[in-house]
């Protein structure tokens, strides 16, 4: 009799506690929704996609600089001073520079904003700035100065003279790179770094504009 006694009283209790329990998570479930994603997975029910506009911006603000193209180019300038003929004779030069550089280029991402994403669904649309060179700079280890010519009078090498050659041959490795589609190789791995960032939120299609 013991023994069926506190059967008896053990399903009594489980029941209340069921019932307590059930009462509880209906309160849960109506007060915070989505804030208990575990009743969800326990009932069955998938968690829905979090991700929203100014989370993709954050994410992709948060990649700064994408330098996604790397050009570099070897190039030979020359560069004279010395104007009339007299200026030529007493202070006349020439030299010549063989210079090594490299450009990048890339999107900058700090420029997108919460207005340049817009998600509908399980699609993200981007307005993505124009790409540009962000950086060019030579190899000091392989630029150097190959000749240096003075007119018989000139006793004073002038330095700006290949400074001057210097800053000309990083715009001549910028303009190759330019002639050589980097802006529209780094338009396209931009796009495609992104891409692969944005479908690991959990989007499916990824559009730009």
């Amino acid at each position: 009799m013991g023994g069926k006694g506190g059967g008896l009283g053990t399903t009594v209790v489980l029941a209340l506690v069921i019932v307590v329990l059930g009462a509880a998570l209906g309160v849960g479930l109506a007060r915070f929704g989505d804030g208990l994603p575990f009743v969800g997975r326990l009932l069955g029910e998938t968690p829905p996609r979090t991700s929203t506009g100014p989370v993709v911006v954050e994410g992709i603000q948060e990649l700064d600089q994408l330098a996604s193209v790397r050009w570099t180019e070897s190039v030979p300038v020359t560069e004279k001073s010395g104007g009339d003929i007299w200026e030529r004779v007493f202070d006349g030069e020439k030299v010549l520079v063989i210079a090594t550089g490299t450009v990048e280029a890339g999107v900058d991402l700090g420029d997108i904003h919460k207005d340049d994403v817009k998600v509908s669904g399980d699609t993200v649309t981007i307005d993505l700035p124009d790409p540009e060179i962000l950086s060019a700079s030579l190899d000091e280890a392989k630029t150097r100065v190959y000749d240096r010519d003075l007119s018989p009078l000139n006793i004073r090498p002038d330095d700006d003279l290949v400074e001057e050659a210097r800053l000309l041959a990083v715009q001549k490795i910028k303009d190759a790179a330019r002639r050589n589609e980097i802006l529209d190789s780094a338009q396209q791995n931009a796009e495609g770094s992104i891409r692969a960032f944005v479908t690991t939120l959990g989007f499916e299609k990824v559009r730009f504009r």
